[in-house]
């Protein structure tokens, strides 16, 4: 499917994200050790850089193609991932197919932005998650820090992964009795994981005077608070800028890219005055942004935005149109056969607490991400790898 898809659309597509990322993988390419921005995380523009030196600089195709490929290895993971859980070869043949027949997913790793490879780094943690809880060896233990290190500084959502994980590792540890190897190792590694986050901003604060990890979360915190309208419910001191808000979301539209350019007072310094006002919103008014945020979220499971490319007839449309319907469909299903995390197979309970975790760190991005691009491409996969967790737990 993956090879049909490529071979229908050649071109390498690009995005409004792209041009950023080049810049940064540029500078990367030339100056290795420069990884710290205030726009971009390192992770994809290294893996760009990387391509840069086997390829060729500027091989868009090069890095489409790579992109591809690591699909293909997310769902041959995911293939792995059922054979251990579910142990019927059969029924990883039909998981396997379910991803790999994805024309939604496909349609968001082939152009040049981040999501193939942070696809295939969250699956490929998903494999390393099982083979720790199967052996509960160190050493996998470890392989799980490995991999979750890359994800983080790719996509920054994934920053808040590392407590809910190590407390659910943990629970495992609990069940089989080796809780406090596994807790000192844990503690270890969070201050291992969080010192190297701490140094990034640290360096962010010293060489691009920006003192945070990435100013992306800036206009996904103010996305919110205009998608929700409760630019009204800031501080009597930022009295003007609210109606100033106001009359731009009539004006122009509630997108934060459109909007802050407009209010100087919130677009200086990397947007950060934009962040630190949408945090203070969410902050003193955290019931109402919940209660605004909740009917987003069943629909959200199954709802998906195509980027805004002319098409491009193929040779291969019909086929490939009947599978992307078909992918809508599943994902329908997914989201309403699994709605929980009973182990069925174990006959306990504990999956739940694998479940939760899929679902808060959904939360998580749902409630603090304006664009919530990334999920709704990628959510049936990562649906499939957490209800093969539940049963092996």
């Amino acid at each position: 499917m993956t090879v049909t898809y490529y071979v229908n659309s050649p071109r390498v597509e690009f995005n409004a994200d792209t041009p950023a990322y080049a810049v940064v993988a540029e500078r990367i390419y030339v100056h290795p050790y420069a990884l710290v921005d205030v726009w971009r995380l390192p992770g994809y523009p290294f893996f760009i850089a990387l391509i840069y030196i086997f390829a060729g600089y500027r091989n868009w195709m090069a890095i489409s193609a790579m992109q591809g490929v690591l699909f293909v290895l997310a769902t041959m993971e995911i293939y792995v991932l059922a054979i251990l859980v579910l142990k019927r070869t059969w029924m990883a043949f039909l998981i396997g197919l379910i991803v790999g027949t994805n024309i939604i997913l496909l349609s968001y790793v082939k152009p040049i932005m981040s999501e193939g490879l942070a696809l295939w780094l969250l699956t490929t943690l998903a494999l390393a998650v099982v083979y720790f809880i199967r052996t509960l060896r160190l050493h996998a233990f470890w392989f799980v820090v490995l991999c979750m290190v890359p994800l983080m500084f790719t996509r920054p959502e994934w920053l808040y992964l590392p407590v809910p994980l190590f407390a659910y590792l943990l629970l495992v540890a609990v069940r089989r009795g080796s809780f406090r190897r596994v807790l000192l190792n844990a503690l270890i590694a969070l201050a291992c994981i969080y010192g190297l986050v701490g140094s990034y901003i640290g360096v962010n604060t010293l060489v691009n005077y920006y003192p945070g990890l990435t100013a992306i979360e800036n206009f996904n915190l103010m996305g919110k608070v205009l998608q929700y309208n409760m630019q009204d419910e800031a501080p009597p001191e930022y009295a003007q800028v609210s109606r100033q808000l106001d009359i731009l979301v009539v004006r122009v539209d509630r997108d934060p890219y459109h909007v802050l350019p407009y209010i100087p007072s919130l677009s200086k310094n990397d947007d950060l005055p934009a962040g630190i006002l949408a945090r203070n919103i969410i902050l003193h008014h955290p019931v109402e942004f919940l209660l605004k945020s909740i009917p987003l979220f069943p629909p959200s499971l199954i709802q998906f935005y195509d980027s805004s490319r002319q098409n491009i007839p193929g040779p291969f449309d019909g086929p490939l149109v009947f599978s992307t319907v078909s992918c809508t469909v599943r994902m329908c299903f997914f989201s309403s056969v699994f709605p929980g995390g009973y182990s069925c197979a174990a006959g306990e309970g504990y999956g739940l607490s694998c479940w939760c975790w899929r679902w808060g760190q959904l939360c998580c991005w749902h409630f603090t991400h304006w664009s919530s691009r990334f999920w709704e491409a990628t959510d049936q996969t990562i649906i499939c790898a957490c209800i093969l967790f539940s049963i092996l737990c």
